[in-house]
């Protein structure tokens, strides 16, 4: 049993309601209308802003791998490359190192729950690695088991095999409501191989989650092999379905939006990583209208903080008009919206019943102040670094700014090592292309 916790003295803003002075009390995990009988401890946050946890629909946690020199220039093919080279020689221990760190940089920031799109799992182990990852920091995650088709032979066997694999893993390495069947896109993955994902979703009812629409190569080359573009392909063969997400979205035509909204399809929505890579602006306002649940992903870059800032600026500019995407809508893309879409049982509207998934905010920070809008700061200009508490299920994670389960630096140091060792079993140490030295030690 969780102990009762009270949160008084901060100011709720949820991006449902206007922000508001209120107490909150955690009882048994779950928001409460009253404590329990038993005393709780209280947690002060007199000057914090008190937001719903946040979630992060989508991302790659344990791909925190050695950047390049020509980084800045990378694209989409040579980020893929470089992750498969660092897949080849690593091994569940490795994920495990990995998706710790990056679990601690997720719960430091605000997210208390994340989506993982796992892959390649070439060998036994990795996925259960990866889900201790996220234990050893204390975050809630959803795993999406990628399949995949097209790579190198190292890292790819046969599609059925990888989704008897898959469903095994169901309720074994990983509860069942929060698995998916993943292919990876159709970049990486055949028809045959979503199709295979189809087949097994309606057996067991496990869910579906994909990257698509992620770059006019990608359209341009479905429509000159299959005919029709990328999300018109996913309906023809059974993809589109209540509770599938797909990642990306960024070509869409009015079609497209319609049968994602005909058929109850959520979208991650990435802003940072289609600015970094240069994709295009997704048509998120478009979606929205038509009656589409868009949240919000990391995918390998910031903060969540970040994202709807990012999200904000980019849906301003692409529509021509500052503000076409407004910011209490954009936090609830960042917390109940994105708990919708993968099933969560969290509102994002920090009322009795909830799970008591709740973060706060330093104002005291100078980009924080003078605080005349906590909704506008919250999502215009606060960052991961300003997050103080992080209660996920009603468990303290984060306490002032400090993890409670695990050390930072010494997460650090073991991804670390990590980092040194794939490099050196690649062959891959002393290239010209890779820098493997730290600018800032982690040792003391």
């Amino acid at each position: 049993m969780v102990d009762d916790v009270l949160i008084t003295g901060g100011t709720l803003v949820t991006g449902y309601d206007a922000p508001a002075a209120g107490d909150l009390v955690v009882r048994d995990g779950v928001l409460a209308d009253s404590p329990g009988p038993a005393a709780g401890a209280e947690l002060d946050a007199r000057g914090r802003l008190v937001l719903p946890g946040l979630v992060n629909a989508h991302d790659h946690l344990r791909s925190m791998l050695p950047v390049t020199r020509r980084g800045d220039t990378n694209g989409l093919a040579e980020m893929i490359r470089s992750s498969q080279l660092a897949s080849e020689v690593a091994t569940p221990e490795d994920y495990r190192r990995l998706t710790a760190l990056a679990a601690a940089r997720m719960v430091l920031s605000g997210v208390t729950t994340a989506v993982d799109h796992v892959y390649p799992l070439h060998r036994p182990g990795l996925l259960g690695a990866v889900a201790a990852g996220h234990a050893d920091v204390g975050l809630r995650a959803h795993l999406a088991y990628g399949l995949m088709t097209n790579g190198p032979a190292a890292l790819v066997d046969d599609i059925d095999d990888q989704v008897a694999r898959a469903v095994a893993a169901a309720d074994d390495e990983v509860p069942a409501d929060r698995l998916y069947l993943a292919p990876v896109s159709l970049r990486q993955t055949s028809v045959e191989g979503y199709q295979a994902a189809v087949r097994a979703a309606d057996r067991t009812g496990l869910r579906l989650y994909t990257h698509i629409a992620e770059s006019l190569d990608e359209v341009e080359g479905c429509q000159a092999e299959h005919g029709v573009r990328p999300v018109e392909l996913l309906h023809r063969i059974g993809f589109l379905r209540p509770g599938t997400v797909l990642v990306h979205c960024v070509h869409l035509s009015d079609r497209e939006i319609e049968l994602l909204a005909e058929n109850s399809v959520a979208v991650a929505y990435c802003p940072s990583n289609h600015l970094r890579l240069a994709k295009g602006f997704a048509p998120v306002l478009a979606l929205r209208e038509a009656g589409v649940n868009v949240c919000l992903g990391i995918d390998g870059m910031d903060d969540l903080f970040t994202e709807m800032r990012q999200a904000v600026y980019a849906q301003g500019s692409a529509a021509g008009r500052p503000g076409a995407l407004p910011s209490a809508a954009t936090l609830r893309m960042a917390t109940g919206d994105g708990s919708a879409a993968i099933g969560e049982s969290v509102s994002g509207r920090l009322r009795a019943g909830d799970r008591a998934d709740v973060i706060t905010l330093r104002t005291d920070r100078p980009a924080l102040q003078p605080l005349a809008d906590p909704l506008q700061a919250c999502v215009q200009r606060a960052h991961g670094t300003d997050v103080a508490d992080v209660l996920i299920d009603g468990r303290l994670v984060v306490r002032d700014g400090r993890l409670e389960n695990a050390d930072a630096t010494e997460l650090a140091d073991r991804a670390w090592e990590v980092t040194r060792g794939l490099a050196r079993r690649s062959g891959r140490e002393n290239s010209d292309d890779w820098q493997w030295r730290p600018l800032i030690s982690t040792e003391s």
